[in-house]
């Protein structure tokens, strides 16, 4: 007992300290940021959203401006809600804006500093980045494009083969695709169905680390110092040594089967190039690498996907409309559309884009940290600051999108949509509009071509063959889809939901039956030429 109020006298008299130190002492003649007012000591703590943080720091920034201030219990933490502002520091200033937050629990205790996403801007940052770029180039891109061909027919046949009556849950046949293009990329097996053992662990497992992850959960998160608590008064560390087990068996088991499968995958090439350049690495470490790349890319696109099916069954059927009239014209209804179709089809990137805009995957970003103090648009941003890029504030910028920014609309995207504001054209052939969804700088995400591949094929071909409406309730009635409707968390997906795919003619049939059940492909053949086409030119 005396060592805990030892323990709990020092933590008071740290608490205090830094709070007169950033009160009084640390000063400087430049102002923070303006935001909500804060009480002594305990600053805005009282006003920290216990959920859908985005909501309330959208909020906020229409009232205190694109970058505002909050003090969480001396914590200093900086909001940007402006994709300008998140360029000018998280970008222009990566040397000082690149870190991360202190995750003590998540990071440090249950994945022992090895998730790529949290871990610090080091020089070992720098070594995963050169592991895995080469493998997420636009060149290594395209080599991945006839394999995402193949998933998106096996997903049509799904969808057709659960098409009529009443609807269902789509999510398992959309994660199923999503899955199998990553593992078979990743360790070289495809998955059949959504419930394959190795998915449902990963599930598992990733749940387990999104409540350990959960803001404010742990009071250690906040203050580090409390790490120094034995074993018996800090029970977060049993919890984390559990859950970091978990991890390892899931990630070394996928990476060992990834090295005995047959054909080239990611796991192979990565640990290739370790060996040809004598990097030192764990097989843990590495494992954690994969592993931990591999469930960011599949959370990331199937809710994405899921979101593309909520903006179908919720927003203007123009949009549809006008997507199959191209699809039709371009593609006609005796093929389904491929790549080789993509320069004609502008206007399905322009979903693809639009609908990174209207649901980004991580709403309220991932924080960044700075170690140093600067300074912004005559603020001051003190040192060791955490910084969270809003990106639904972002994503809702009018003075960039215009007044329409709730409604789902790919026009936006076209150059023709407002052709005298300026806004030059991406090398896409839309308009240069910012999508924030990827991160910034020296942290943007390498897997983004891959991602936006795997986006415009699925949802090309599943437009060209289905009408989505939502599905029926017992007594015939169309389901209401609420399009705000989403889980908490890092990555925000739309809650369950009923939907109906129905064929847009006989002709989706007949093609889909006699070209799209794929499970019997030599899968190893379509890795072997991946390999070749990956071979240094």
């Amino acid at each position: 007992m005396a060592s805990l109020a030892l323990y709990t006298v020092v933590f008071l008299v740290s608490l205090l300290f830094l709070y007169l130190y950033r009160a009084y002492i640390a000063k400087s003649s430049l102002p923070l940021p303006p935001g909500p007012p804060a009480l002594p000591i305990i600053g805005n703590v009282h006003q920290a959203p216990k959920s859908y943080p985005w909501l309330q720091y959208h909020a906020w920034g229409k009232t205190y401006g694109p970058v505002l201030h909050l003090n969480m219990l001396g914590q200093p933490v900086i909001v940007l809600s402006t994709s300008a502002a998140a360029h000018d520091l998280l970008a222009k200033r990566g040397a000082t804006f690149s870190d991360r937050p202190r995750f003590v629990v998540a990071a440090e205790l249950a994945l022992k500093g090895m998730h790529m996403l949290l871990r610090p801007y080091d020089e070992r940052f720098r070594v995963h980045q050169k592991l895995e770029s080469p493998l997420l180039s636009m060149r290594a891109a395209s080599a991945y494009l006839p394999f995402q061909e193949l998933e998106s027919k096996q997903l049509l046949y799904d969808l057709l083969g659960n098409a009529g009556g009443s609807g269902g849950d789509c999510h398992g046949h959309f994660e199923r695709t999503t899955a199998s293009i990553i593992y078979g990329l990743f360790y070289g097996f495809r998955l059949k169905t959504a419930s394959d053992p190795v998915l449902l662990t990963a599930h598992s497992v990733n749940h387990e680390f999104d409540q350990l992850a959960q803001v404010g959960k742990y009071l250690v998160d906040s203050f580090p110092v409390l790490n120094n608590l034995p074993g018996s008064l800090a029970p977060w560390k049993a919890e984390a040594e559990k859950h970091w087990e978990r991890q390892r068996a899931l990630h070394v088991g996928n990476l060992q089967q990834g090295y005995a499968a047959n054909g080239w995958n990611f796991s192979k090439q990565m640990k290739k190039t370790l060996d040809n350049e004598a990097i030192d690495m764990s097989e843990e470490e590495l494992a954690l690498d994969v592993g931990i790349m591999a469930d960011a890319a599949l959370d990331a696109s199937t809710e994405t996907l899921m979101w593309f099916v909520v903006a179908c069954i919720t927003s203007n059927k123009g949009f549809i409309a006008k997507a199959q009239n191209h699809l039709d014209t371009v593609v006609g209804r005796d093929r389904l559309p491929d790549f080789a179709d993509r320069p004609q089809l502008l206007y399905i990137d322009a979903i693809v884009e639009e609908l990174l805009r209207w649901r980004p995957a991580g709403a309220a970003g991932v924080p960044h940290f700075t170690k140093v103090e600067s300074s912004y648009k005559g603020y001051r941003i003190p040192a060791n600051s955490v910084v969270i890029p809003n990106h639904w504030s972002m994503t809702r910028e009018e003075e960039v999108f215009g007044s329409n920014v709730e409604d789902f609309s790919p026009e936006r995207w076209l150059p023709s949509a407002n052709p005298d504001d300026g806004t030059p054209c991406a090398p896409s052939g839309l308009r240069d509009l910012p999508i924030v969804g990827f991160g910034y700088g020296r942290r943007l995400c390498p897997g983004r071509h891959v991602a936006r591949n795997v986006l415009w094929i699925t949802i090309a071909r599943v437009l060209w063959a289905f009408e989505i409406e939502p599905g029926l309730s017992e007594t015939g009635e169309r389901l209401a889809v609420d399009s705000m409707a989403a889980t908490d968390g890092l990555v925000s997906k739309p809650l369950p939901f009923k939907a109906s795919f129905k064929p847009r003619g006989s002709w989706v049939n007949d093609i889909v039956m006699a070209e799209c059940d794929t499970h019997d492909v030599a899968f190893a053949d379509i890795l072997h030429r991946i390999g070749g086409d990956m071979a240094p030119r």
